[in-house]
């Protein structure tokens, strides 16, 4: 638990160091979020439907705020905050087992030579694959984010997609290459260590990015959880359509289970708005599981100033030897 030691005390002593600059009224700072409010029906396959208001049907929910401050040399320390809302339970973070700074809650130091972060922060593994498919960080109606992260252990990766108790690393941009670097301790109540990692490449109209994360918990009681995962996922802007890709395989040795998932999407203007689209299928193969799913969604966003948008989303998701689902939604979005 060193690891955690160090964590803390570089934690704290960073958060009194930016204290000491609010204090002096010399902390640049800025609050900012997302509001998305709908209602629909939430039915995933082999679920009854549910009928209820969400705060995440296009993008999850959440505030923060962010203070740092320029020294001399580009060195900036920083602190960010964040939690997820859920409006449909009046209450903050994505269910109660979440902390209250639910989403990133570190503090930082950039300079020419990088930015270092220390705390609670989102995976690589995640950001990429919000990034490289049409429907962004929608956990409700995202079918890559749902098979990756939101199906269950066996078919989606361990260790969720935000960590305790983590230190990463971002190299400078370099000619629109990035190279990160995380590793976390991960929670509290069990011992692990969790390693993540992605390769960025950003040019002009292309992007593309290489991910890949470790998960190991071992608490001396249950069953160990060794997984290893990685994803390959790209898009290109067309003009009349941005096109989307990714594959993602997972490998859990404590299951003994082994995950595809193939995804690809479009965003495609039409009229004065824009058509979304995302499908994905999943096979999870082991010696007592064989299991496959096949999601499809698609939604249309339309923008009613520079900071509300206005939708409708809907998802076809089916599971093999499970009951159909089907999921829809309206809404707004507005972004402060």
């Amino acid at each position: 638990m060193a690891l955690h030691g160090n964590l803390q005390r570089a934690a704290w002593g960073a958060t009194l160091l930016l204290a000491s600059f609010a204090a002096r009224a010399q902390a640049d700072y800025s609050a900012y979020g997302v509001l998305d409010f709908s209602y629909g029906q939430f039915e995933a396959s082999g679920q009854l439907p549910e009928h209820r208001f969400n705060s995440n049907s296009l993008t999850a929910s959440f505030v923060g705020v962010n203070a740092k401050y320029g020294l001399e040399g580009g060195w900036t320390p920083g602190i960010t905050l964040e939690t997820f809302l859920r409006f449909q339970d009046l209450d903050t973070g994505r269910s109660d087992a979440d902390p209250w700074l639910s989403r990133n809650a570190f503090v930082s130091l950039g300079s020419d030579y990088g930015l270092l972060r220390i705390g609670r922060l989102q995976t690589f593994l995640f950001d990429a694959t919000t990034r490289f498919n049409a429907l962004g960080n929608s956990v409700a109606f995202s079918p890559a984010v749902r098979h990756v992260f939101a199906s269950g252990n066996l078919e989606g990766v361990q260790g969720d997609f935000y960590w305790n108790r983590a230190v990463s690393y971002q190299t400078p941009n370099y000619e629109g290459i990035t190279f990160n670097l995380m590793a976390a301790e991960g929670p509290s109540a069990a011992l692990g260590d969790y390693y993540g990692g992605s390769l960025v490449v950003a040019r002009g109209l292309f992007a593309m990015a290489v991910s890949g994360q470790r998960v190991h918990v071992d608490d001396g009681i249950n069953d160990p959880t060794s997984e290893t995962t990685w994803q390959l996922g790209a898009t290109y802007n067309f003009g009349w359509a941005r096109l989307f890709g990714q594959y993602t395989q997972s490998n859990d040795a404590g299951l003994q289970v082994e995950g595809r998932t193939a995804s690809g999407g479009a965003a495609v203007p039409l009229g004065p708005g824009t058509l979304l689209m995302q499908a994905a299928r999943t096979t999870a193969r082991g010696p007592a599981v064989d299991r496959k799913h096949t999601s499809f969604s698609a939604a249309y966003l339309y923008a009613w100033d520079s900071v509300t948008d206005l939708y409708a989303v809907g998802m076809d998701d089916r599971v093999s030897g499970q009951t159909r689902g089907g999921s829809f939604a309206a809404g707004v979005r507005w972004r402060f």
